[in-house]
């Protein structure tokens, strides 16, 4: 049986005690009831994991004692997804999904087609929302990996942000599509995947995402819905990296 998991941001780690608040206390001591002498495991996000026993609760804490604890190794390519703001409920199902997947980032990206307006307090709120969604699911596909949310930014910025050495891809329906095992993923120190919304970048974007180094792929012969193809995206080139590299050693 596996030991209930909790999210405390490395920020908050010590060696002696480990200190639940908030909605991870909540989520310890009032919804799975857990008491003092219990087992539990934390993660960071960063690849650390402890074991530890609870040997205090108070109404807004929980503190536990570690004794073991391990650090992955980090991950020699990072796959970032930046997919394009979509309505609500699919977005949400795609932070989830990228996050059990091993996405390393995911910045939402602000398009011409863009339906979604986020601004001030609203924008604090989802992000809020959104980062509590990825933290439940890393939570329970038992990643020690939490993706980096960054806050959402327009097509035109994000183009000139990215840093150099990296691979960039962008799925399309196109002549020009290559094929990924074409393309020297691993070799890349991270890969960045850039998604359209509902009806996909205008001709401009597309346009000014290739002068930016995008490389067309096919995803295979079918349209499929902005979520849907972020997700594949991010399992088919996860898969590809990982046949690159060994193929390399």
């Amino acid at each position: 049986m596996s030991l209930s998991r909790f999210y405390l941001p490395a920020e908050f780690w010590s060696v002696e005690n480990l200190t639940l608040a908030g909605d991870e206390a909540a989520h310890c001591s009032r919804v799975l009831r857990r008491q003092v002498g219990d087992e539990v495991e934390v993660f960071d996000g960063g690849g650390r994991v402890a074991v530890g026993k609870i040997i205090a609760l108070t109404k807004s804490t929980v503190s536990i004692q570690p004794h073991s604890q391990q650090q992955h190794e980090p991950r020699q390519h990072e796959i970032h997804l930046l997919p394009a703001m979509i309505k609500a409920e699919p977005f949400e199902w795609l932070l989830e999904k990228a996050t059990e997947l091993g996405a390393a980032s995911v910045q939402p990206v602000i398009t011409q087609r863009t339906i979604v307006s986020l601004s001030g307090e609203h924008m604090d709120k989802k992000l809020s929302k959104w980062q509590r969604l990825m933290i439940e699911s890393a939570k329970q596909c038992h990643t020690p990996w939490l993706p980096r949310l960054l806050k959402p930014r327009a097509f035109s910025e994000i183009m000139t942000a990215l840093p150099d050495g990296v691979a960039r891809i962008i799925p399309a329906l196109s002549e020009h599509s290559r094929r990924l095992h074409e393309l020297p993923l691993a070799q890349a120190k991270s890969v960045f995947i850039l998604i359209g919304p509902e009806g996909d970048f205008t001709n401009e974007e597309e346009a000014l995402a290739q002068q930016h180094g995008f490389q067309p792929v096919t995803l295979g012969p079918l349209i499929l819905r902005a979520e849907t193809a972020a997700i594949a995206s991010l399992a088919m080139v996860a898969h590809e990296v990982d046949r690159q590299a060994v193929t390399q050693l």
